[in-house]
């Protein structure tokens, strides 16, 4: 009851206070990484030591991460601009393609043999439209929908539950998410680089955390704002 109370005053749904409150939470995570120091640690030469004295299994973890974290919404671009500052530019690219691919993969089988009657009530009627075309021209219309929509967890998830068979759904990944993960990478090269010369430790974080919290809460609430005006608009 309280819970509904207080989303009808803010007048937005259960699912988006849950998005403000989590905008909230990184807010706060972004005020201690400040307060404690910790933000000492996140230099790009320690974390390179933390992931290269791992060896393989560096690489592995990073992979297994990605794909299971982004379909529940976690940023793609976290791992994406990450791997440059950590591995080497060729192997970057490999990881953040074996990574991308591996969410599209792990929605795949989680929509499909999981939770697919669940998913499937939930995906707008619009997104449902694409069936027919998956069911047909599987490949043409996965390798479009990478080229445009990229790993959205809306697209990933519907294409578990659709009808397009697993060839064409993993052929038109492997290939539909290869140019923007090439291009996120090379710009991931480019802020490695920068990060190189001015190293994370000798950022004035006095005058920046307060920034980032305040962005943090915008950025969020730009979101659940968008979000809900095209739910309304794949409703109607």
């Amino acid at each position: 009851m309280e819970r509904q109370s207080w989303a009808r005053l803010l007048g937005v749904d259960r699912g988006s206070l849950l998005k403000i409150a989590f905008a909230a939470l990184l807010a706060g995570l972004v005020a201690w990484i400040y307060a404690s120091g910790a933000y000492q640690e996140l230099d790009p030469a320690t974390m390179r030591v933390w992931f290269r004295d791992a060896g393989p299994w560096g690489g592995v973890f990073f992979i297994a991460a990605y794909s299971c974290l982004q379909p529940f919404g976690l940023n793609g671009l976290v791992f994406l601009l990450s791997a440059p500052l950590i591995w080497s530019p060729s192997q970057a690219f490999l990881l953040n393609w074996a990574g991308t691919v591996g969410t599209g993969l792990f929605s795949f089988f989680v929509a499909r043999f999981v939770a697919r009657d669940w998913i499937q009530k939930r995906l707008p009627p619009r997104i449902r439209r694409f069936d027919e075309r998956l069911q047909t021209r599987g490949f043409r219309t996965v390798f479009l929908l990478r080229l445009i929509f990229y790993t959205t967890p809306t697209v990933q998830w519907a294409l578990g539950v659709s009808r397009v068979a697993f060839a064409p759904f993993l052929a038109g990944t492997v290939l539909g998410v290869a140019p923007f993960t090439l291009m996120t990478t090379l710009v991931g090269i480019r802020v490695a680089a920068w990060i190189e010369e001015h190293p994370v430790a000798t950022w004035p974080w006095g005058q920046l955390w307060p920034i980032l919290i305040v962005a943090a809460v915008v950025f969020a609430a730009i979101g659940v704002f968008i979000l809900r005006k095209w739910r309304a608009q794949a409703v109607d």
